[in-house]
């Protein structure tokens, strides 16, 4: 009969903690419900701008930590290739594959030789000596003969065909001497193949020419 009775009591105490248990929950579920209702604080654009800076330095921080990091692993890679070369430790396809990857300097007989190839072009296009003279091939000479032959009588052609009444000076001057009572002989004009001495001639023959003219005319 104890027992039963004892074991009757442990039941209620048993009921009475677990009760205790779920209002202990409820109280504090309905506290965080009410600590979320509550409005938010308010923060301060001084707060935000420090926040903002402080981000913004471990952003910073972080990516030199990296570089650094990267510097000395190329560092260290660097000091252990060169220990392991002269150790001779590297395979032979890989010196091999190093080798291939730095860029070879002509020899010097191919650098002669496209030198050689340059100037011989050269010299077949134009070979110029020293001073003010030149040479040319007669092909070319002839050819720019025979342009400035072609523009020379295209320009006669306009200025002095048989469609215009333009005439030369020295048709105009013959003109004027057979029209003249005192027949003289004609006039030299100079040309620009002449020498210079048969230039000088010519020009003071020309004035001794017009004086004449000037002259019988009064």
């Amino acid at each position: 009969m104890a027992k039963k009775q004892h074991g009757k009591t442990g039941i209620a105490m048993d009921k009475r903690k677990n009760m205790k248990i779920s209002e202990n929950i409820y109280l504090g579920v309905a506290s965080s419900e009410d600590d979320d209702d509550e409005a938010p604080e308010e923060v301060t654009f001084e707060d935000s701008k420090a926040t903002a800076l402080r981000s913004m330095k471990q952003a910073i921080d972080s990516v030199r930590r990296e570089k650094e990091l990267l510097k000395e692993k190329r560092k260290k890679r660097q000091e252990l290739f060169q220990e392991q070369k002269k150790r001779k430790l590297l395979p032979d396809n890989i010196l091999e594959e190093i080798d291939s990857t730095v860029p070879k300097k002509p020899k010097v007989s191919e650098v002669e030789g496209q030198g050689k190839e340059k100037k011989r072009r050269r010299r077949y296009k134009r070979r110029s000596l020293k001073g003010n003279c030149s040479v040319m091939r007669v092909q070319d000479q002839s050819l720019a003969n025979k342009q400035q032959q072609s523009a020379l009588k295209f320009i006669q052609s306009r200025l002095y065909g048989k469609g215009t009444k333009r005439t030369t000076a020295s048709q105009l001057l013959s003109l004027e001497n057979k029209r003249a009572l005192n027949k003289t002989a004609a006039v030299q004009f100079v040309d620009k193949q002449w020498g210079l001495e048969r230039k000088e001639k010519a020009k003071k023959f020309k004035k001794k020419w017009k004086t004449k003219q000037g002259s019988g005319r009064d």
